[in-house]
């Protein structure tokens, strides 16, 4: 008889409290815990107030919502729901073997729970095991840890993600936007093994792949782009029109960052392909949407992925199940059902005749960015919305 959605669920949260993990894992956690963090930014030493330590361990720099937009919409929501609570941040580098030594020490200064957005998915069992040896909750945030026990997770629906880009793309496929096929497709996909990659893939592919087996569309590159990097997506761009000749029709990549990268690529090689796939917003993808290189986002409101994780943090803090309005979805990541908030997104995109302020206009609304952010310097300065909005 297989064990109700609720049980998988209760017994999936208790799973970090259980006690007896291997004795090697605890040993290898107090002495990386002796050792201190590992890029500096960690604080052995507990809280100076005397509040209740809660971290959040931001990847790396990229994307670079972690940093500006998620850490300190979280830290405001914390703080707001118990004054007695103290947010600390740590930035892993993109190097899991840093941010498992950075849990432990935040696990030695006293931490009551991590909220963690994995450097690299695929090498932070360790991290859960550690955290689980000293009884921790830990809260996966967009990009979870794999392969071990966790309190629960939140994320922005990659699968839907997928969904929203694949079925946006096929209907320019329908209309004739990029000629009478075989159309020559360019594919770029994020960090190889990454649960945000894996499901996102499956959603896009879900929608295209008929398009594929039935010659519609060419997949003349498929590249997956090491920690995201637009950098990184660069050169992969750079690659596939060297490889090509230039014989490209689209790119269609899964995140601002690609499209960035691949935009750069373009302009640097003076040709003109269209460019679509944006998500996870960035300041890049509404500017290049301004001046018409990036043809679509996904919009995520950060404030509300914070705000969901400073309730479920608190919940954890305070022993109790995962809050019920949120947490209604359950996640295997490996090894273990991981209790899961899963969040709506909104695909927008340009439209002929349409003034494409009136689309980024959305992000605004949501509270995204400003207009004096995106149109502060960079490629959309000069653009007619620019100069109406801010001057």
């Amino acid at each position: 008889m297989r064990p109700s959605k609720e049980k998988k669920m209760q017994g999936s949260r208790n799973a970090w409290l259980r006690p007896g993990l291997v004795a090697i894992v605890a040993g290898l956690s107090l002495v990386l815990a002796a050792c201190g963090g590992g890029d500096g930014d960690s604080d052995g030493g507990g809280s100076s107030s005397g509040k209740k330590l809660v971290y959040f361990m931001a990847p790396n720099t990229t994307p670079t919502r972690y940093i500006e937009q998620d850490g300190p919409d979280f830290e405001k929501a914390l703080e707001a729901l118990d004054p007695d609570i103290e947010v600390k941040f740590v930035n892993g580098g993109g190097d899991s073997a840093t941010q498992l030594s950075q849990a432990n020490s935040a696990i030695s200064a006293g931490a009551k729970a991590l909220v963690v957005v994995a450097a690299d998915p695929n090498t932070s069992a360790g991290l859960l095991q550690a955290a689980a040896a000293a009884k921790v909750p830990v809260i996966g945030y967009e990009n979870p840890p794999l392969n071990g026990p966790m309190y629960a997770q939140v994320i922005f629906d990659p699968y839907k993600v997928g969904v929203q880009q694949g079925e946006y793309f096929k209907s320019q496929v329908e209309a004739g936007a990029f000629g009478d096929g075989p159309i020559d497709l360019a594919r770029q996909y994020g960090n190889k093994g990454d649960v945000y990659t894996t499901d996102m893939l499956k959603g896009q592919n879900e929608v295209l792949q008929p398009l594929i087996d039935d010659g519609t569309l060419k997949v003349v590159c498929e590249d997956y782009i090491k920690d995201w990097a637009p950098d990184n997506a660069q050169k992969a761009a750079e690659q596939c029109l060297t490889k090509t000749q230039n014989k490209v029709d689209v790119f269609l990549g899964f995140y601002d960052g690609n499209a960035a990268g691949i935009i750069a690529a373009l302009k640097g090689k003076d040709v003109k392909i269209p460019v679509y796939g944006g998500q996870n917003p960035e300041l890049t993808g509404m500017q290049y949407m301004l001046t018409g290189d990036q043809q679509d986002a996904v919009l995520k409101p950060f404030s509300v992925e914070a705000e969901a994780a400073a309730k479920i943090a608190l919940a954890a803090i305070n022993g109790e199940d995962p809050p019920s309005d949120l947490v209604q979805d359950s996640v295997n990541n490996g090894t273990n059902d991981i209790p899961t908030a899963k969040l709506d997104t909104t695909l927008i995109h340009l439209e002929e005749g349409k003034d494409p302020g009136e689309i980024v206009q959305q992000a605004v609304d949501l509270g995204i960015f400003t207009w004096k952010q995106i149109c502060d310097g960079g490629p959309a300065a000069d653009t007619p919305t620019c100069k109406a909005k801010v001057g």
